[in-house]
């Protein structure tokens, strides 16, 4: 089963991922957080196969916390979710993908249908 952390601060939000990602990727291994301290911990159980992290996470930059999880998660596949299109290239250079939290959930589903095909790909080879 993919599993799946949606870390954002907008409960609204959350939701809102979840029902597109359950509906469109027919998966029910969803977690939704609303803040870092949540997401360390939620981390600590088995991995997840990807991480949304909203970019204004509170907490710290998400850059920051993505070049912090990498370290510690190196199979963890991010992709941070931004209001501000400008962000992708930040993203880009702290080793994660990018969505425009604007973009359509056709285009969303587009962009992580993909990593999640990779990623599951990478674990059943191992």
């Amino acid at each position: 089963m993919i599993r799946i952390l949606i870390a954002d601060p907008d409960p609204t939000t959350r939701k809102a991922l979840k029902l597109l990602l359950r509906r469109k990727l027919g998966t029910n291994g969803i977690v939704e957080i609303g803040d870092v301290e949540t997401l360390i911990r939620a981390l600590a159980d088995p991995p997840p196969d990807l991480l949304l992290l909203d970019w204004s996470l509170y907490g710290s930059p998400a850059p920051d916390t993505c070049r912090l999880l990498q370290r510690a998660y190196p199979r963890l596949k991010i992709v941070i979710l931004s209001v501000d299109a400008r962000d992708e290239t930040a993203a880009k250079e702290a080793g994660a993908d990018f969505v425009y939290k604007g973009a359509a959930p056709d285009e969303l589903i587009a962009i992580l249908k993909p990593i999640l095909d990779k990623q599951n790909h990478t674990d059943h080879q191992q």
